[in-house]
């Protein structure tokens, strides 16, 4: 067995999100030289706004990939298929997602995709040239063999994180590390808990990243959606806003790169 596959393989399964309970099948996979190996992985997902409550979570299944070199004794990790199960719904929705070197969409990442959320990640496009894009699957269109289309926003396309965050009334913005660490946070997909102004009034709900409309996307604490054009801005310009462009930016296809300071 090549210790040093195992190893990257180990290293490649933790920086996706899979952790380490996984190891001890995939060394027993590999020490049997099986030709192609198949894990499962299973996660609980609790509810924002209800983590004491677990009739409220969503659950995660994952079906991991890998398959040995006909020519050597290495192992790659080619894809995994990730199945969304809502807390309350009957039918899972599920996509398969494609690894690269040991680098792609996150197990978390995944989660927050198949939740209708976008994801910021570095790719690298099909010329070569690395890029920086929204990812958003459009969970209306489903192909039976591809899955979901996947929608890409690079940066020619104008939307900045930075700018949307910054034009809302975030009470705690100005605390130590809060901007940073919601940036990062609404960099993988996730619904992140804020205070924000709407009509004058602070109310505790979730923000998440919305590429698509150039905007941020608010929830209360029921999570039910607040309209963004409602909550309060820093400074209201006396010229009308220009209405978002709804044209979708998408890309030539791109394999996914990691993006330093990337997690779970």
């Amino acid at each position: 067995m090549n210790e040093n596959n195992l190893e990257y393989l180990q290293n490649n399964l933790k920086y996706l999100g899979f952790g380490e309970s996984l190891n001890p099948q995939l060394k027993e996979a590999i020490e049997k030289e099986l030709p192609d190996i198949k894990l499962h992985f299973e996660i609980t997902m609790p509810a924002q706004n209800a983590k004491d409550k677990p009739d409220l979570a969503d659950s995660m299944r994952y079906e991991l990939d890998f398959s040995k070199s006909k020519e050597t004794d290495m192992y790659f990790f080619n894809k995994y298929s990730a199945f969304l199960q809502k807390a309350g719904e009957t039918a899972a929705i599920d996509q398969t997602f494609y690894i690269n070197k040991g680098k792609g969409v996150t197990a978390k990442e995944s989660y927050n995709l198949l939740s209708g959320r976008a994801v910021n990640k570095d790719v690298i496009l099909k010329s070569g040239e690395k890029a920086n894009m929204w990812l958003k699957l459009d969970l209306s269109e489903h192909d039976p063999e591809k899955g979901y289309t996947v929608k890409n926003y690079g940066e020619n396309y104008g939307f900045s994180l930075a700018s949307a965050v910054e034009k809302f009334v975030l009470p705690d913005i100005n605390k130590p590390g809060f901007k940073d660490q919601l940036m990062k946070s609404l960099e993988r997909g996730n619904l992140h808990e804020v205070s924000f102004s709407k009509d004058g009034k602070e109310m505790k709900g979730f923000v998440a990243a919305n590429p698509q409309f150039k905007t941020l996307d608010f929830y209360d604490h029921n999570l039910s959606s607040v309209y963004s054009k409602a909550v309060d801005l820093k400074e209201v310009s006396a010229k009308a806003l220009a209405p978002a462009e709804k044209k979708d930016a998408v890309v030539e296809e791109a394999t996914i790169e990691e993006k330093n300071g990337r997690g779970r």
